[in-house]
């Protein structure tokens, strides 16, 4: 996989940019924009070598229908501030095409022609099989993006050689959808620690280096005070630190004391020299609302796409970068 940093044929070139453009929207208005402005460094490298980036990607599920209030078009204000009007394009959202989610190899081609390179700095959909992330790479010359290579190399060090103690903490209401990771991180975890309602579903006996709750607040809709001083001791000691889950329903701040005492051990054992990655929409909002998101090493802009990572060791819009 070959990052932008290491090409030099941009100039002259329009260049089509896979970037992460799923943010909440309400009335026009942008509420989040923390994603889009991961995508900055490259869309701005990519003018600095002369380069014209043409930005693609999706808002939402409109299930290849046209849908006013999903529109990439409301993103342009947004993009006009921070590269200049006629510094860009900006194409609508590719999931008003039913041929985006079915890789069509004829919607592939009409959206290569607006390009003659390719670049994915999306890695929340990188797990996808879409048109623009599996199918742009082959048939147009194609690189990473900066955030796409810093996600890679970021949880290539929890995957490879990490520092040890190494701990995963785990949280959300099913466990369907995070057996597969927590699985694979028992594997190579010294301790993973489970949140939400994970402990509660699970059914096969726990493994040693697995913890879940001892107790629950109200409506078992939070970790209990003994299970979040447990747990934060644990953290303490760690050097390597994954993230991927809140603790509790955290948009109801009485039932945040979990994620946030959690949060606060993870930012000092970052603070003493541990190595710390969160990921996911829900894991993001609830560290941000304790106001220590900067305290974290790396935050990964996707949520499903991080734990598929941590499962398989790679991605299929990574395997289709190489």
């Amino acid at each position: 996989m070959k990052s932008i940093k290491e090409a030099n044929i941009f100039k002259g070139l329009r260049v089509l940019v896979r970037a992460d453009l799923d943010v909440p929207i309400e009335n026009g208005k942008i509420l989040e924009p923390y994603r889009l402005e991961q995508s900055l460094p490259t869309l701005k490298y990519i003018i600095e070598k002369q380069g014209f980036p043409v930005i693609i990607g999706h808002i939402g599920k409109p299930d290849g229908k046209f849908v006013s209030e999903l529109s990439t078009k409301q993103l342009a204000s947004f993009y006009d501030e921070k590269l200049g009007a006629d510094n860009y394009e900006l194409l609508e959202n590719l999931r008003f095409d039913p041929g985006e989610e079915k890789n069509d190899p004829d919607f592939v081609k009409k959206i290569s022609q607006y390009g003659a390179i390719y670049v994915n700095d999306s890695f929340a959909v990188c797990h996808r099989k879409h048109a623009s992330i599996v199918g742009l790479p082959s048939v147009l010359t194609a690189y990473a993006g900066i955030e796409l290579a810093n996600e890679v190399d970021a949880l290539n060090k929890v995957l490879t050689n990490p520092q040890r103690p190494l701990v995963a903490i785990v949280g959300g209401a099913k466990i369907e959808s995070k057996l597969p990771t927590i699985t694979n991180l028992l594997q190579i975890a010294d301790m993973v620690l489970a949140g939400g309602r994970i402990g509660l579903e699970w059914k096969e006996e726990i493994p040693s280096n697995l913890l879940v709750p001892e107790d629950y607040a109200e409506n078992q809709k939070d970790i209990g005070p003994k299970t979040s001083q447990h747990y934060a001791a644990i953290v303490n000691e760690a050097k390597t630190i994954v993230w991927a889950g809140p603790m509790g329903a955290y948009e109801n701040d009485e039932f945040m004391q979990g994620t946030k005492e959690l949060t606060e051990a993870v930012a000092q054992a970052t603070e003493n020299g541990a190595f710390s990655v969160i990921g996911g929409g829900d894991t993001i909002a609830a560290v941000n609302k304790t106001g220590l998101l900067n305290k974290i090493s790396f935050v990964s802009t996707g949520g499903g796409a991080m734990l598929e990572f941590l499962a398989k060791g790679t991605l299929e819009g990574v395997k289709a970068l190489k």
